[in-house]
């Protein structure tokens, strides 16, 4: 794992230092060109000034003013010499015209010049520098400009660390605010004074953990609810058991092992609800997803249940228009058919008949189911799909039964609907599947 800190100062620096390398050698580039061109300028100005002037206060002005940097050879027309400022100069007169470089003196101690020369036909001027002189003149200019170009580059350095390190001060207090947590602590984090960058973090971030937060406090009141409603079948089956053993007759044994036996299918049929209803909450991941016969599945399901349907005296009535076919997982549907009608089932009184009607409505599948029960008050209709919420504490159920057809309805990307019937009589329950069959067609 690297450093975001280290990785954008060592890019930024290095930024920095290319960017003041290929400046500095610019302007030193410039700034050498511009003293060379001075520096010759100076040298003709001078030759033009001299040409023509007064030799005697020339003579005076040269030797007076050694500041100038510069030396002068003056001859006649007859090449006889007639002023020279320095007595080191051994400049022969058949320099070229204009800008020349020479050596002056013998070959051991020979010093570079360069001379600029100019004639009139009348007198003849020679106007030099000294090369050593011209080269420091050059240094003194380039350090000039490289001594405050190194400080702005160091400035610039500095100024680059300490802004990356103030800006990147949020990321540090988010990981420090981090990690100060526990496992408990999922309150949403505050930084009022994040960057909008890393305020959308954040603010994904305490999505995140209210939804965590909302996802276990779910976990826990189904524990809670699950370990109450299991204390019940088990504290009944534990005094079967006893009962069981103290039998007196072989009469009292049986009617106790009948009871015994309905409330282990009871206890089952419970924590088979409960692993289901865990099974598809716990899910992260979508299951392949097929071609599913709605019409079909509801048959097979009527079919499972129609002895149970026939004790209690009640018809199944089914029918369908359009196409029934929607993607989905069969298990899970099965699961969703099985627990309308079983709740269908549970709560529609003798004699009636529990209706099943399969559409194709528009853009969508959609099932509807209707009994003649008791129904379910719109105040509660909310309420009711969640775990052991039950509408008749006297009929016997565990509460599960919607919440695991939610569940699968959600997970195929439908929709539940609790209504009352047009008559009002009994619950309608709808549930409509987006019509993925045309969509694929299409």
């Amino acid at each position: 794992m690297f450093s975001l800190e280290s990785r954008l100062k060592r890019r930024l620096l290095v930024g920095v230092l290319l960017v003041s390398v290929v400046l500095a050698v610019t302007v030193l580039t410039q700034v050498h060109k511009q003293q060379k061109e001075l520096l010759n300028y100076q040298l003709e100005q001078v030759a033009r000034a001299l040409i023509l002037s007064d030799l005697q206060g020339t003579a005076q002005t040269w030797d007076s003013d050694p500041a100038l940097h510069l030396d002068v050879q003056i001859w006649d027309a007859d090449g006889v010499r007639l002023y020279r400022s320095s007595e080191q100069i051994d400049v022969a007169l058949d320099t070229p015209p204009g800008l020349s470089s020479v050596r002056s003196g013998h070959q051991h101690d020979a010093v570079e010049l360069k001379v600029f020369t100019l004639s009139n036909g009348q007198r003849t001027v020679q106007v030099m520098h000294s090369q050593d002189l011209r080269d420091q003149l050059y240094w003194d200019a380039e350090l000039d400009v490289v001594i405050p170009a190194l400080l702005v580059m160091l400035v610039g350095a500095v100024m680059v660390t300490l802004t990356i390190r103030k800006e990147l001060e949020p990321i540090r207090e988010l990981a420090d605010e981090l990690s100060r947590r526990d496992v408990g602590s999922l309150q949403p984090v505050v930084m009022p004074h994040a960057p909008a960058e890393l305020g959308s973090v954040v603010s994904t971030l305490n999505r995140l953990l209210v939804q965590l937060d909302t996802s276990l406090q779910a976990h826990k009141r189904f524990i809670a609810n699950a370990a109450h409603e299991l204390r019940t079948p088990i504290t009944a089956l534990s005094l079967e058991v006893d009962n069981l053993m103290r039998g007196q007759s072989m009469v009292q044994m049986l009617e106790t092992a009948a009871r015994l036996k309905l409330g282990t299918q009871r206890a089952q049929h419970l924590l088979q609800q409960m692993l289901a209803l865990a099974r598809l909450e716990a899910r992260t991941k979508a299951r392949l997803r097929v071609t599913v016969d709605l019409q079909h599945l509801a048959q097979q399901s009527m079919m499972d249940l129609s002895a149970l349907a026939s004790h209690r005296g009640i018809e199944f009535a089914l029918d369908a228009s359009g196409s029934t076919l929607v993607q989905g997982d069969a298990d899970d549907l099965r699961l969703m058919l099985d627990n309308l009608l079983g709740n269908a089932l549970k709560f529609s009184p003798p004699d009636t008949v529990v209706e099943m009607h399969i559409v194709h409505q528009g853009q969508s599948v959609t099932l509807m189911l209707r009994d003649y029960g008791v129904g379910i008050a719109p105040e509660l209709r909310e309420r009711i799909l969640l775990p052991f919420v039950r509408v008749d504490s006297t009929i016997e159920g565990a509460g599960l039964g919607l919440s695991i057809v939610q569940e699968v309805v959600l997970n195929h990307g439908a929709t539940l609907l609790l209504e009352s019937p047009a008559d009002g009589k009994g619950l309608l329950v709808r549930v409509s599947f987006p019509d993925q069959m045309s969509a694929s067609k299409g």
